[in-house]
């Protein structure tokens, strides 16, 4: 079945979800090619510099926290915030996910890829699965291993519905499950934001499904500049 990869955003602000196969009901609720009020992703502006998405407020999640099940790394850390002067690379996704995930991951791979060694030291890459069910931790560590060395990235699950509520809720992102087929098996609706956060727990910016590697690259290697620049700044002072 071809996959539809129609984008909107919610009433609220949140980006719309992805599907990752055609499900006509679900587009039905969603404002397509519309805006949300006040705090909605935008085009970052050409004096940014960046090829993401800015807010105007950013977004603040550095209070928002889910178990970090990742047995190799080393600083298991729980909440989204990057350690200092570095930044910590969120998607929400899953990993039955038969294009859009796997996609994105390859993507940040080959931006990674992209930077110097110091600066690959100073990223983290961290999934959040919206299919705990199906995404123990075992399986959700060793999908994201094929992506990335085993000790470098974080991967957040947690079985409390309630809880990843109220992470989605700060990020803006949301899913849905789909209805279970013959064989049981669903797919599921699902913001396909990836999240730059800096050592604040400040949303710096956001990058749609197919930005492309070097435009994630490119804003990366920006970040982290102005990340080291800001910490000599107050190393100074």
């Amino acid at each position: 079945m071809a996959t539809d990869k129609r984008r909107s955003r919610l009433p609220n602000g949140r980006p719309a979800l992805w599907l990752t196969s055609i499900v006509v009901a679900l587009v039905a609720p969603f404002v397509l090619g519309g805006c949300g009020q006040g705090d909605s992703p935008e085009a970052a502006d050409p004096a940014d510099q960046t090829a993401g998405m800015t807010r105007n407020p950013p977004l603040t999640v550095g209070s928002a926290s889910l178990p970090n099940v990742n047995p190799d790394r080393d600083n298991r850390g729980s909440h989204f915030r990057a350690p200092d002067g570095e930044l910590m690379l969120v998607f929400f996704g899953y990993t039955f996910c038969p294009d859009v995930c796997p996609t994105t991951l390859a993507d940040l791979r080959l931006a990674v890829a992209e930077l110097t060694p110091s600066e690959r030291g100073r990223v983290e890459v961290a999934m959040v699965t919206v299919d705990p069910e199906r995404d123990t931790a075992k399986v959700l560590s060793q999908y994201v291993g094929h992506f990335f060395p085993k000790d470098s990235f974080a991967a957040f699950r947690t079985n409390d519905p309630g809880r990843l509520a109220r992470v989605e809720e700060q990020f803006k992102a949301a899913h849905e499950l789909g209805k279970p087929k013959a064989d049981g098996s669903y797919d599921v609706a699902h913001t396909a934001q990836v999240y730059a956060i800096d050592d604040r727990g400040v949303v710096r910016v956001e990058w749609p499904f197919g930005a492309g590697f070097e435009a994630i690259a490119a804003d990366i290697k920006r970040l982290l500049a102005e990340s080291r620049s800001g910490s000599s700044t107050k190393t100074n002072q």
